[in-house]
Protein backbone atom coordinates (compact mmCIF):
# COMPACT_ATOMS: atom_id res chain seq x y z
CA UNK A 1 0.00 0.00 0.00
CA UNK A 2 1.40 3.40 -0.98
CA UNK A 3 0.44 6.69 0.60
CA UNK A 4 0.64 10.13 -1.08
CA UNK A 5 -0.87 13.56 -0.53
CA UNK A 6 -4.01 14.53 -2.44
CA UNK A 7 -4.34 18.28 -2.26
CA UNK A 8 -7.29 20.52 -2.94
CA UNK A 9 -7.75 21.66 -6.52
CA UNK A 10 -8.55 25.35 -6.76
CA UNK A 11 -9.14 25.37 -10.49
CA UNK A 12 -7.04 22.82 -12.35
CA UNK A 13 -7.33 19.33 -13.70
CA UNK A 14 -4.20 17.34 -13.08
CA UNK A 15 -2.64 14.81 -15.34
CA UNK A 16 0.57 14.41 -17.22
CA UNK A 17 0.92 15.37 -20.86
CA UNK A 18 1.82 12.86 -23.49
CA UNK A 19 3.54 14.63 -26.31
CA UNK A 20 2.22 13.86 -29.77
CA UNK A 21 5.56 12.43 -30.84
CA UNK A 22 5.62 9.94 -27.99
CA UNK A 23 2.05 8.83 -28.73
CA UNK A 24 2.99 7.24 -32.02
CA UNK A 25 6.33 5.90 -30.81
CA UNK A 26 5.18 3.75 -27.90
CA UNK A 27 2.66 0.97 -27.48
CA UNK A 28 0.52 1.16 -24.35
CA UNK A 29 0.14 -2.16 -22.52
CA UNK A 30 -3.38 -3.25 -21.53
CA UNK A 31 -4.32 -2.95 -17.83
CA UNK A 32 -2.91 -5.66 -15.57
CA UNK A 33 -5.33 -7.98 -13.78
CA UNK A 34 -3.19 -7.55 -10.63
CA UNK A 35 -4.03 -4.46 -8.54
CA UNK A 36 -2.10 -2.32 -6.05
CA UNK A 37 -3.82 -0.30 -3.29
CA UNK A 38 -2.92 3.36 -2.85
CA UNK A 39 -3.91 5.83 -0.14
CA UNK A 40 -3.99 9.39 -1.40
CA UNK A 41 -3.87 12.23 1.11
CA UNK A 42 -5.39 10.17 3.92
CA UNK A 43 -8.67 10.77 2.08
CA UNK A 44 -8.89 8.27 -0.78
CA UNK A 45 -8.14 4.56 -0.81
CA UNK A 46 -8.16 3.04 -4.30
CA UNK A 47 -6.96 -0.11 -6.09
CA UNK A 48 -5.15 0.46 -9.40
CA UNK A 49 -3.74 -1.97 -12.03
CA UNK A 50 -0.21 -2.88 -10.96
CA UNK A 51 1.29 -1.91 -14.33
CA UNK A 52 0.06 1.71 -14.03
CA UNK A 53 2.35 4.35 -12.56
CA UNK A 54 1.27 6.73 -9.85
CA UNK A 55 1.88 10.28 -11.09
CA UNK A 56 1.25 12.66 -8.20
CA UNK A 57 0.72 16.29 -9.07
CA UNK A 58 0.48 19.29 -6.86
CA UNK A 59 -3.32 19.17 -7.01
CA UNK A 60 -4.38 15.58 -7.75
CA UNK A 61 -3.07 12.24 -8.92
CA UNK A 62 -3.02 10.39 -12.24
CA UNK A 63 -2.54 6.65 -12.73
CA UNK A 64 -1.45 5.64 -16.21
CA UNK A 65 0.50 2.87 -17.99
CA UNK A 66 3.89 3.45 -19.60
CA UNK A 67 3.53 5.16 -22.96
CA UNK A 68 0.36 7.00 -21.95
CA UNK A 69 1.98 10.03 -20.33
CA UNK A 70 4.83 12.44 -20.77
CA UNK A 71 5.59 16.14 -20.47
CA UNK A 72 5.15 19.00 -22.91
CA UNK A 73 5.12 22.56 -21.66
CA UNK A 74 2.77 23.43 -18.82
CA UNK A 75 -0.35 21.72 -20.21
CA UNK A 76 -1.21 18.33 -18.75
CA UNK A 77 -3.33 15.44 -20.05
CA UNK A 78 -3.04 11.67 -20.31
CA UNK A 79 -4.23 9.30 -23.03
CA UNK A 80 -4.98 6.07 -21.11
CA UNK A 81 -5.68 5.74 -17.41
CA UNK A 82 -7.36 7.54 -14.58
CA UNK A 83 -7.09 10.89 -12.82
CA UNK A 84 -8.73 11.88 -9.57
CA UNK A 85 -8.77 14.97 -7.44
CA UNK A 86 -10.70 17.59 -5.53
CA UNK A 87 -12.22 20.86 -6.69
CA UNK A 88 -13.65 23.72 -4.66
CA UNK A 89 -17.40 24.01 -4.86
CA UNK A 90 -19.23 27.16 -3.85
CA UNK A 91 -22.60 25.98 -5.17
CA UNK A 92 -22.97 22.79 -3.10
CA UNK A 93 -25.05 21.23 -5.88
CA UNK A 94 -23.51 18.13 -7.44
CA UNK A 95 -25.06 18.47 -10.89
CA UNK A 96 -24.38 22.20 -11.30
CA UNK A 97 -20.83 21.85 -10.00
CA UNK A 98 -20.17 18.87 -12.29
CA UNK A 99 -21.53 20.78 -15.31
CA UNK A 100 -19.26 23.73 -14.50
CA UNK A 101 -16.23 21.48 -13.94
CA UNK A 102 -16.69 19.67 -17.27
CA UNK A 103 -17.21 22.89 -19.23
CA UNK A 104 -14.28 24.68 -17.60
CA UNK A 105 -11.64 22.00 -17.16
CA UNK A 106 -12.45 18.74 -18.94
CA UNK A 107 -13.83 19.81 -22.33
CA UNK A 108 -12.26 23.24 -22.55
CA UNK A 109 -13.38 23.73 -26.17
CA UNK A 110 -16.96 22.60 -25.56
CA UNK A 111 -19.99 24.72 -26.30
CA UNK A 112 -21.23 26.63 -23.27
CA UNK A 113 -24.77 25.56 -24.22
CA UNK A 114 -23.95 21.87 -24.13
CA UNK A 115 -26.10 19.70 -21.86
CA UNK A 116 -24.52 16.71 -20.18
CA UNK A 117 -26.49 13.54 -19.49
CA UNK A 118 -25.88 11.87 -16.14
CA UNK A 119 -26.66 8.55 -14.57
CA UNK A 120 -27.00 8.38 -10.79
CA UNK A 121 -24.48 6.00 -9.20
CA UNK A 122 -22.70 5.66 -5.88
CA UNK A 123 -19.05 6.16 -5.03
CA UNK A 124 -17.92 4.99 -1.60
CA UNK A 125 -21.56 4.61 -0.50
CA UNK A 126 -22.51 8.19 -1.34
CA UNK A 127 -24.64 9.67 -4.14
CA UNK A 128 -22.63 10.33 -7.29
CA UNK A 129 -23.02 11.17 -10.96
CA UNK A 130 -21.57 9.34 -13.97
CA UNK A 131 -21.36 10.61 -17.53
CA UNK A 132 -19.54 9.59 -20.69
CA UNK A 133 -17.92 12.31 -22.78
CA UNK A 134 -16.42 12.23 -26.27
CA UNK A 135 -13.36 14.33 -26.90
CA UNK A 136 -10.38 14.69 -29.19
CA UNK A 137 -7.12 14.08 -27.34
CA UNK A 138 -4.90 17.15 -27.25
CA UNK A 139 -1.91 14.81 -27.12
CA UNK A 140 -2.71 12.55 -30.07
CA UNK A 141 -5.42 14.34 -32.04
CA UNK A 142 -7.44 11.11 -31.95
CA UNK A 143 -10.96 10.53 -30.57
CA UNK A 144 -11.07 9.54 -26.92
CA UNK A 145 -13.74 8.64 -24.40
CA UNK A 146 -13.80 10.10 -20.90
CA UNK A 147 -15.89 8.51 -18.17
CA UNK A 148 -16.41 11.00 -15.39
CA UNK A 149 -17.60 10.26 -11.87
CA UNK A 150 -18.28 12.96 -9.29
CA UNK A 151 -19.52 13.14 -5.71
CA UNK A 152 -19.47 15.70 -2.91
CA UNK A 153 -17.52 15.40 0.31
CA UNK A 154 -19.19 16.39 3.58
CA UNK A 155 -17.79 19.92 3.34
CA UNK A 156 -19.13 20.31 -0.22
CA UNK A 157 -15.80 19.79 -2.01
CA UNK A 158 -16.18 18.04 -5.37
CA UNK A 159 -14.36 14.71 -5.70
CA UNK A 160 -13.91 13.67 -9.34
CA UNK A 161 -12.59 10.69 -11.26
CA UNK A 162 -11.69 10.94 -14.96
CA UNK A 163 -11.24 7.58 -16.72
CA UNK A 164 -9.69 8.14 -20.16
CA UNK A 165 -9.10 5.79 -23.09
CA UNK A 166 -8.79 6.19 -26.86
CA UNK A 167 -12.12 5.42 -28.50
CA UNK A 168 -10.70 2.31 -30.21
CA UNK A 169 -9.48 0.91 -26.84
CA UNK A 170 -12.61 1.50 -24.75
CA UNK A 171 -13.52 -2.20 -24.47
CA UNK A 172 -10.01 -2.97 -23.13
CA UNK A 173 -10.46 -0.46 -20.28
CA UNK A 174 -14.17 -0.49 -19.35
CA UNK A 175 -13.96 -3.39 -16.88
CA UNK A 176 -10.82 -1.99 -15.28
CA UNK A 177 -12.40 1.44 -14.83
CA UNK A 178 -15.47 -0.13 -13.18
CA UNK A 179 -13.27 -2.14 -10.82
CA UNK A 180 -11.20 0.92 -9.85
CA UNK A 181 -14.27 3.08 -9.17
CA UNK A 182 -15.89 0.30 -7.10
CA UNK A 183 -12.68 0.09 -5.00
CA UNK A 184 -12.72 3.80 -3.99
CA UNK A 185 -13.17 4.52 -0.29
CA UNK A 186 -13.39 8.11 0.96
CA UNK A 187 -12.72 9.39 4.46
CA UNK A 188 -13.79 13.01 4.83
CA UNK A 189 -12.89 14.99 7.83
CA UNK A 190 -11.94 18.60 8.51
CA UNK A 191 -8.22 17.85 8.44
CA UNK A 192 -8.41 15.98 5.12
CA UNK A 193 -9.28 18.93 2.90
CA UNK A 194 -7.30 22.15 2.83
CA UNK A 195 -9.66 25.10 2.63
Amino acid sequence: MRQRPLNSVASAVVGVLLSAGAAGAQTVAPPSSDFTTYIEGELVRVSIPSNWRELPGSNAVTFAPEGAYGNAGVKSVFTHGLGMGLARNDKHNLRVTTDDFIASYVLVNSSSNRTFRYRRVTIADRPALHTILSNVSEATGQPERIEMFTTLLRDGTLFYVLAVAPRDCVSDYAGTFRRVVRSIRLVDCDRCVTK
